[in-house]
């Protein structure tokens, strides 16, 4: 390469035809990452990283082709050529309508990374962006549309190996955009994956006061420690997953409700939880209707069950799907039989 030389660079946009104005290589044993006084030269020969100044080349791409136009030369030819390292991994770089943006310092750095978050990630990483080079105040505006999209966990930029301008970062703080960076995929997605475990314990934190966990709960008539609010009685957790906080009533007796599970004793020991087979003590309280009476309104003859909501299944589906077993899910069909929810 020669300054003066028109050349044809790789873009995502297409090939880009430019005059070389100047070639610069980091001084000797220094990675072309590493800041330091570049040398400028008057001629370079391959194989060799070189950084290149022209006109028009901020779109270009690192790592790939770059080949001279000789007088000889056709030009829609050398095009089709540089373009080859792109259209080689085109269907890689096919994006999601959501997901996270990806960016990268090179097109073979963006190649391993995507696919490492698509086929060796589980479940996969949708990806609805990807760039190379340094990340600027575009980037971010251009992934915050996840926000508008009610995919905020999406608004985020995956960083390998890339710089971040200052306008860029205080522009993520501004439109919400988290901006997570490494030199070494694996940490990358740690980052990422720690992000989503946060964010998910978070919500199902918020969806807790309206998700409820399907159970059909048998009294046992001979362990009936208190009649009347707070009622205490012995139960057996026939399906399901029994927790506090969790509502019941008596659908055999027109949906008759029994009130809020406050507490759940087990050998003497408090638990939050009881599943199928559990024999428990269970505290209830009915704040709508507290004269409510075990032995008169209701008692062993029938079971108690979660009340389900259209809202409280779809709570369930959204934060808390991975703790039910599959038994579980098929109560929770056969419950919205008895509740009628469609």
């Amino acid at each position: 390469l020669l300054p003066l030389d028109r050349a044809v660079f790789c873009s995502l946009g297409g090939p880009v035809v430019a005059e070389i104005r100047g070639l610069l290589t980091p001084p000797p044993s220094r990675e072309m990452r590493i800041k330091s006084e570049y040398i400028h030269h008057k001629e370079v020969k391959g194989a060799l990283g070189v950084k290149i100044i022209g006109n028009g080349l901020e779109k270009v791409m690192a790592g790939t082709s770059v080949l001279t136009i000789r007088d000889n030369d056709e030009e829609e030819d050398i095009k089709a050529e540089v373009m080859a390292d792109l259209d080689s991994i085109q269907n890689k770089l096919n994006v999601d309508k959501a997901g996270v943006m990806v960016q990268a310092s090179t097109l073979g750095a963006l190649e391993a990374l995507l696919q490492f978050l698509r086929e060796e990630t589980d479940p996969p990483i949708p990806v609805s962006a990807v760039g190379i080079g340094a990340i600027h105040k575009r980037d971010v505006t251009r992934i915050s549309i996840m926000n508008e999209k009610k995919k905020p966990e999406y608004a985020t930029i995956l960083a390998f190996d890339v710089d971040i301008s200052p306008e860029a970062r205080e522009h993520a703080e501004d439109m919400n955009v988290r901006i997570f960076t490494a030199d070494i995929i694996y940490h990358l997605f740690d980052q990422f994956t720690r992000y989503m475990d946060n964010l998910a314990e978070k919500r199902r934190q918020e969806a807790a006061a309206i998700a409820v966990f399907p159970s059909i709960v048998r009294i046992l008539p001979q362990h009936v420690f208190n009649q009347k609010d707070p009622i205490i009685l012995g139960c057996e957790v026939v399906e399901g997953i029994l927790k506090v906080g969790t509502p019941l009533c008596v659908p055999a007796i027109g949906g008759l409700h029994i009130g809020k599970v406050t507490s759940i004793e087990s050998n003497g020991k408090e638990q939050e939880t009881a599943t199928k087979g559990t024999a428990i003590a269970v505290k209830i309280v009915n704040d709508t209707n507290p004269t409510l009476t075990y032995g008169r309104q209701f008692d062993s003859s029938h079971d108690m069950v979660s009340t389900l909501t259209r809202a409280s299944i779809d709570a369930l589906k959204l934060n808390f799907k991975d703790k039910l077993e599959t038994e579980d899910w098929k109560l929770v069909v056969k419950l919205k039989k008895v509740f009628n929810i469609i």
